[in-house]
């Protein structure tokens, strides 16, 4: 979970409880090999750089006005890359955190003036990502006419991440979330070479090349042409009208 946007009227209570669980959490490794008991909430990062590149984006958003309520840094009592849980609210569209993925244990909390829907969709789409995407809410067709109005590859009402363990449905992204899907009947075709095939299903009657744009063209090939264009694609009954008037006098 990348961003959570909370409505105004829980917003500060709901930082207060998920802050007080998030500092509850017990960092660690979990290997019995390594001296471990296994009581451990969350590990370690997999990678040391992305490390820093939490810290940056952490850094922008406090220098922006974020409020940061815990963690925030790389955690000083393990050895290794573990990077504390991080909770951080006042989360705006200006913040680099707001605009590109953490990959990371960190929880971004942004406000949702006056419990708007409208804003909340307005919000949540500011954004370059759009992989997948939640609605929590009391009343269930609330939640999904919310969840029509994301622009993600998934959606889940009340729920997170359950799409992903239903192995018929397509899973992937939209924007710079990515393109195209894998699971679901799209996810077999992309294995597939797809190829357009085109014969001939009225006996006896063929596509020929009309005698006015055949070569060599002559001076009736373009309005033939026109008229033709004028023929499929005018949205008129009087333009495909005057089309046909068009092609008669210049076949």
């Amino acid at each position: 979970v990348e961003r959570i946007f909370a409505y105004e009227g829980i917003h500060d209570d709901f930082v207060a409880a998920i802050t007080e669980k998030v500092l509850a959490l017990r960092q660690g490794i979990p290997l019995k090999i390594c001296g471990s008991t296994g009581e451990v909430d969350c590990g370690s990062m997999v990678m040391e750089g992305q490390i820093d590149i939490i810290q940056s984006l952490i850094d922008d958003a406090v220098s922006k006005g974020a409020n940061l309520h815990c963690g925030g840094k790389r955690n000083p009592h393990l050895k290794g890359q573990f990077y504390e849980p991080t909770v951080i609210s006042g989360i705006t569209s200006e913040m680099r955190i707001s605009q590109e993925e953490v990959f990371g244990p960190v929880m971004c909390v942004i406000k949702v003036p006056n419990n708007d829907d409208d804003e909340c969709v307005r919000l949540i789409n500011d954004c370059n990502f759009g992989l997948g995407s939640s609605v929590y809410s009391g009343n269930k067709k609330r939640a999904v006419a919310i969840g029509s109005r994301i622009k993600s590859g998934m959606f889940t009402a009340n729920d997170f991440g359950v799409n992903y363990l239903i192995q018929s449905l397509p899973f992937g992204g939209v924007k710079e979330s990515g393109f195209d899907r894998f699971a679901g009947p799209e996810g077999l075709r992309a294995c597939c070479m797809e190829r357009s095939i085109v014969v001939d299903r009225i006996p006896g009657v063929k596509t020929s090349i009309p005698p006015p744009i055949d070569y060599p063209v002559g001076k009736k090939g373009l309005p033939f042409g026109t008229s033709l264009v004028n023929l499929f694609y005018n949205q008129s009954v009087i333009g495909k009208a005057k089309a046909i008037l068009g092609l008669i006098k210049n076949s």
